[in-house]
Formats: structure tokens, sequence, C-alpha cells
């Protein structure tokens, strides 16, 4: 179990998608997401009936935790026989190439579509004003790079007392971030929204004068 996502019906799920295949012509099965247990389970049984496989990975994920090293070695088996693989990033193939055994000519890298246009920093919407603006929008989780976040927050406030930190999202490391700001006094230089809806996103975005979204 990972993430609330169970193996449920292993073998039982088979009948049911060999028909769903077959009523819907399906020619390549295509995956998304180490944890999503229906791509998973998809992508086994599609290699089995001799349909064309892909698999896309967004995320990274560690070798220690007993977590992520259940989860690599499930990785290793259902994409043992994959078709194709992708990528958003050369970070994320070196590390579904490790996580999996697979060969690294058979990832390819296809970074997530943005529209920079509708992303662009706009200066009259800086608040507060006279700052430079780190924006970072993502599920806080170690996946994420969270810890990294905690670490560089003090630092950066410390020698930059020009900057201004805005945080979205929620997740199990924002205790750790409001102690964080609670320690240090940064009330006034980092502000936490919690979840955000996807569209209030790019009004927040548009705050930065640099920004990260992971």
């Amino acid at each position: 179990m990972h993430d609330e996502a169970i193996f449920p019906m292993f073998w039982f799920f088979l009948p049911l998608f060999r028909k769903i295949l077959i009523r819907e012509n399906i020619q390549i099965v295509h995956a998304h997401q180490t944890t999503a247990v229906l791509g998973q389970l998809c992508i086994l049984h599609s290699r089995t009936l001799g349909y064309k496989t892909v698999f896309t990975d967004h995320s990274l994920f560690g070798f220690a935790d007993a977590a992520c090293i259940n989860l690599n070695k499930l990785l290793k088996m259902t994409l043992s026989d994959i078709d194709h693989c992708i990528s958003v990033s050369h970070t994320s193939k070196e590390n579904l190439s490790l996580r999996a055994a697979i060969n690294p000519y058979n990832i390819s890298v296809i970074p997530n579509a943005v529209d920079c246009n509708r992303f662009r920093p706009d200066p009259s919407k800086r608040f507060p004003l006279n700052t430079i603006n780190i924006v970072y929008i993502a599920r806080l989780t170690f996946r994420k790079g969270t810890d990294l976040l905690i670490a560089v927050i003090p630092k950066i406030c410390q020698k930059f007392p020009e900057v201004h930190f805005i945080i979205g999202g929620d997740g199990p490391k924002r205790a750790p971030l409001e102690k964080l700001i609670e320690k240090h006094n940064l009330k006034d230089r980092v502000e936490l929204l919690g979840a955000l809806p996807h569209k209030k996103v790019r009004d927040v975005l548009v705050r930065g004068r640099n920004y990260i979204k992971i």
C-alpha cells in the first residue's frame, strides 16, 4: 500500500481489462506515474496480452526507505518488458533508469508543456513591493524537494533581505515549514498559502520575479 493505493485485484482485473481492450480496439496502452495502481496493472496485463505499452514517470523516488524499495521492485517487474518510457526531465530519466533497471536509450525526455506567455511575471502585481519574490508551488513532500527548500530559506533570507518566499501547496512537509518560520522569525518573509486550485496558480506565479513550479 502506498499513498492510499493498493493492489487489490491482480488477476481478477485481467478479464475485464481484456474486454475493454477488444471493445475499444486499443492498439497502445499508455500509463502514467509509478504509484498509479491501475496504470501498473494495465501495463503488466497489456504486455501479457501482446499490446504495445508506454509508461510516463513524473516524479523522483528514493532507494532507502521501505516504501520506495518495494515500489522500485514492483516497477522492475511491471516495466521489465515495456516498449518505451518517457520522463519529464533528464534527472527523472536517470532516476527511472536506476530504479527500474531500464536501458536509458529506451527512455525519452519530454518536458511538461508550459505556455510561458500566460505565466510571465507581472511586476505590477508584485506584493510585497520592492521585493524579489520566489514562488514555489508543489505538493509539500520529500519527492518534490521541499526538504531542500526548508534548508535554503533561512540562509537566503539572512543573506538577501529583499527576498520574500511565497509557498503554495499542502502536504506532510508543511509542519516543518511552519516550525522553520517560527524558529527563525520569518513570518514577514515566508508566506504559506496552503493548497491552491489550478485556476489560482497563475495569479500566484505572476507575483514573482523569479519562480519555481514543480
